[in-house]
């Protein structure tokens, strides 16, 4: 079987919601990290002081049928009119070690329940 992962770097507010859809899409494991990020514009600024959004960063290990899907639900919940609320991509994977095999059953049974 081939994987994929998957990043997704979202605001804060997004973060339960990118969950949720990562999931109905296919994700059964979700490893969340907390960043800060510098968009390519000026940093905002309140009376004097540096703003930098806080972010939250979602890691998946999939396999690679279900990359796709799950990349198609993050850009409906990061595009909003047009305008960026963060960035989603897919990196293939050539290696891997330490998979829980019930991830790998999960991936199983979700291939046959799509099949159904």
């Amino acid at each position: 079987m081939k994987f994929s992962a998957i990043v997704v770097i979202a605001p804060d507010e997004l973060e339960e919601q990118a969950i949720s859809q990562a999931k109905k899409a296919g994700a059964t494991g979700i490893t969340i990290l907390s960043g800060r990020g510098i968009a390519a514009d000026n940093r905002k600024t309140f009376f004097g002081m540096t703003f930098e959004g806080s972010q939250t960063v979602l890691l998946m290990v999939v396999a690679k049928h279900l990359s796709l899907p799950i990349l198609k639900s993050m850009q409906a919940l990061l595009l909003d009119d047009g305008n960026s609320r963060g960035i989603a991509f897919t990196v293939p994977i050539d290696h891997l070690t330490g998979l829980d095999m019930s991830q790998v059953l999960k991936f199983e049974q979700h291939l046959r329940e799509q099949n159904d």
